[in-house]
């Protein structure tokens, strides 16, 4: 059986991915039209570029209005990232399901 936290993490990299792949396709057409990409936050307000940070607390840091022509091969390292995790991950997988195969 496959370890419950290799399921979790297969999963968390998918839904980057995907999440990513949203992103980057939104940015492109926006790209190809010579215009800004209409994305907004939370409030409705239109975002100039993309916010880079360090995971929230006393030493957070974050960058902001990142522009979205360097914002691209950022999500492409990204996204080619998260398919190597998803590909050692599914090796482990195997090898764990392989594990409990063999014990019985």
């Amino acid at each position: 059986m496959i370890n419950f936290e290799t399921a979790r993490d297969i999963a968390f990299a998918y839904r980057e991915i995907e999440t990513a792949e949203r992103l980057l396709a939104e940015i492109n057409d926006a790209m190809k039209r010579r215009s800004a990409p209409d994305i907004r936050d939370a409030f409705g307000r239109s975002i100039d570029g993309l916010e880079l940070g360090v995971p929230s607390g006393d030493n957070s840091k974050r960058l902001f209005r990142v522009p979205w022509a360097i914002a691209r091969p950022v999500i492409e390292t990204h996204i080619a990232q998260q398919r190597a995790v998803i590909a050692a991950l599914s090796e482990k997988a195997r090898i764990e399901s392989s594990a409990d195969a063999a014990a019985m």
